[in-house]
């Protein structure tokens, strides 16, 4: 005999996004350590005198309580356990963090087990928020994500022979998923050279332990290429545009510009929350 759903259950919950439903709800889309991705139905959460209002924004840690429904869940207690509020210090760490969860919405599927994908958002947002380096936990958060939901790239050996690839003589394929060397590169002619540094960094961030690859250092040259490098592939990975992606890149050259003393410049807002 079929287990019953339970009436009522209550779930640590990171919010991802959330759109319009009617005039005065909304749809929620939440990660969640037991039920992965699900989307709740938040009543009168637009209305002036919500109480749930402030806890159900993307990038909030809530404690959640869901009313079991027909097609979805009905939130009807929310409580904020952790806003991330150093993330709305800098435009830098915002727009990363709206990344970080545009990734984690990208290559999630609802009711799917993603224990490993929560506790690695979690753990991130609170690096970001911390102060830890952008480039470090964006890159790791990638790698980790696409390790944890079957799409690790292949960066030691060439995807066709199956040789190890020397960092200084590897091409890179998005499409394939990784590395291929000159003999393999044949069955690839949409790979392009990979710079060594770049190569050289993803395997150490690949196999290295957190603490141990925050030790590399980074110049902004490096960090450049990095990003370009990895944005493309989680693009081709998840088979759609990335706007947050860009929003990253356009702030960062932004921050740059600012610290160089540029004249400052407007970014768009990344979100494409729809209210």
């Amino acid at each position: 005999m079929a287990s019953r759903v339970p009436r009522v259950t209550k779930t640590a919950a990171i919010v991802l996004k959330h759109r319009r439903l009617g005039d005065a709800d909304r749809i929620v889309t939440l990660l969640t350590p037991h039920r992965g991705k699900i989307d709740v139905v938040a009543k009168g959460l637009l209305r002036s005198r919500s109480k749930m209002a402030g806890h159900l924004e993307p990038l909030t840690l809530t404690e959640v309580v869901l009313a079991h429904g027909r097609s979805m869940d009905i939130v009807t207690q929310a409580q904020t356990v952790e806003p991330f509020a150093g993330l709305q210090r800098e435009l830098e760490l915002l727009s990363t963090a709206m990344y970080l969860l545009d990734l984690t919405d990208r290559f999630t599927v609802e009711h799917a087990d993603a224990l490993d994908v929560y506790e690695l958002l979690e753990g991130s947002l609170r690096r970001l928020a911390r102060g830890d380096g952008v480039q470090l936990v964006t890159r790791l958060f990638e790698l980790g994500l696409l390790a944890s939901t079957g799409f690790r790239p292949e960066l030691e050996h060439c995807l066709e022979t199956g040789e190890p690839v020397p960092a200084d003589a590897a091409f890179w394929t998005h499409r394939g998923g990784g590395v291929v060397s000159e003999a393999g590169r044949a069955s690839h002619p949409e790979a392009f050279a990979l710079d060594g540094r770049v190569l050289r960094v993803l395997r150490a961030f690949q196999a290295l332990p957190y603490e141990e690859a925050g030790r590399i250092r980074i110049d902004p040259e490096l960090a450049g290429r990095l990003e370009q490098v990895m944005h493309e592939f989680m693009r081709v990975q998840a088979e759609r545009e990335l706007k947050s992606a860009e929003f990253v890149s356009e702030s960062r050259r932004v921050s740059l510009s600012s610290a160089a003393g540029d004249p400052p410049a407007t970014v768009a807002d990344p979100s494409g929350t729809a209210d």
